[in-house]
């Protein structure tokens, strides 16, 4: 069986390393198609890669907005014809490369297409092909469905121009999330399937794999956040407070972001230990808490560790999302309040009750059995060989 492979950006597509590692110990032919940043990640995944659309990175390709996360109360709000401005950027965007996604499909003959909820290219080559269309979502959402939906309606006579009956519907929607963080609404439940952490790979130094000499708390910023940072030369203020009311606890901070920051960083405290991105996974193992701005992987990372949660997400809706499903698992705390996260006091109060308050790291455990119950990607492989 040939699978090929395809994702917006590279965050997208870590949550289905593990299943194309899976389908490759099965004997099965899997390659990974997209920009420049995307298919260096996947090589990097011990995966085959190929590049499509002169490897022009996709954000870039119809700025701005054409890569702006969807959330769901942004989507309802949304009239037909703002609609139609969103669907003409997704055909733009589109438009950069999905010539060579159809010619690669034709060229390789896949026999099954796995894709990101929002790289609306991997369906339509599916559609193209005749072959079955696999949505995986990269952890709890609430929009798939009512987006699919979308992109049915504006991607029509785009794909029809290829020769496809239309923009067709996925033939199976892959949920990494135990039930109890799915958010409900009208939004297609998927097959759950365990979450199985990966986040890149590395030479493990001393200080990843011994015990800390005091507690620790592993700070992880998003890409937004990361750009407040680059702007401004200064960490976005609740995460700053985040730093002092960990000095306050007792605790070690943990913090890795690109090493291009580091000399915007001048001035934290000496509990602090700055480090180059770092897979965050292997680091689990010895981390008190988790003070995170709302990613899914992040979020989905803790909870296969069972470590508590505190989630900082800005202003973004769809980081709220996450920080809602983590304060409602009880397993963590979210300041989804802007003024709170610019409040030290109120960042402080929440770290403390996050770490003095055992019901949360019991929840998390009770989390971690819940995706460990779940079948594992290589449990998933005999489903996706009986779809063709």
């Amino acid at each position: 069986m040939r699978v090929l492979v395809t994702a917006l950006v590279s965050s997208h597509l870590v949550p289905m390393v593990p299943l194309t590692w899976a389908l490759r110990a099965a004997g099965h032919q899997v390659l990974v198609a997209g920009d420049a940043e995307l298919v260096g990640f996947a090589a990097a995944a011990g995966l085959d890669t190929r590049l499509v659309g002169g490897g022009e990175t996709r954000q870039r390709l119809t700025r701005p907005g054409a890569v702006a996360m969807p959330d769901r109360a942004g989507m309802e709000r949304r009239a037909d014809s703002e609609w139609d401005a969103v669907g003409e950027r997704w055909r733009t965007r589109l438009g950069g490369y999905l010539d060579d996604l159809v010619r690669l499909g034709r060229d390789w003959e896949p026999d099954l297409v796995i894709t990101d909820p929002v790289e609306f290219g991997g369906l339509a080559v599916a559609g193209v092909l005749g072959v079955p269309g696999i949505v995986h979502r990269w952890g709890p959402d609430d929009f798939t469905s009512p987006l699919l939906s979308r992109a049915k309606e504006q991607l029509h006579e785009l794909c029809t121009g290829y020769g496809a009956e239309g923009f067709p519907d996925p033939a199976l929607l892959i949920d990494p999330s135990p039930a109890s963080l799915l958010p409900g609404g009208d939004n297609a439940p998927g097959l759950l399937s365990r979450y199985v952490p990966y986040c890149g790979t590395t030479e493990l130094p001393d200080w990843a794999v011994t015990r800390p000499a005091r507690p620790r708390a592993l700070m992880c910023l998003g890409m937004w956040h990361g750009r407040v940072l680059a702007d401004t030369g200064e960490l976005p203020l609740g995460f700053r407070h985040v730093l002092d009311a960990c000095t306050a606890q007792g605790l070690d901070v943990l913090f890795p972001i690109d090493a291009k920051y580091h000399a915007a960083l001048d001035g934290i405290p000496s509990s602090v230990q700055v480090v180059d991105r770092f897979p965050i996974g292997p680091l689990m193992r010895h981390t008190s808490a988790v003070v995170h701005h709302g990613g899914s992987g992040t979020s989905m990372t803790a909870f296969a560790s069972a470590v508590p949660q505190l989630v900082l997400p800005g202003d973004k809706p769809f980081l709220r999302t996450t920080g809602r499903l983590v304060q409602e698992s009880k397993s963590g705390l979210c300041l989804a309040d802007e003024a709170e996260q610019h409040d030290p006091r109120a960042v402080g109060d929440a770290l403390a009750a996050l770490l003095g308050d055992d019901r949360h790291a019991q929840a998390a455990r009770e989390i971690r059995t819940e995706i460990e119950d779940l079948p594992g990607p290589t449990e998933l492989v005999p489903i996706l060989e009986g779809l063709i």
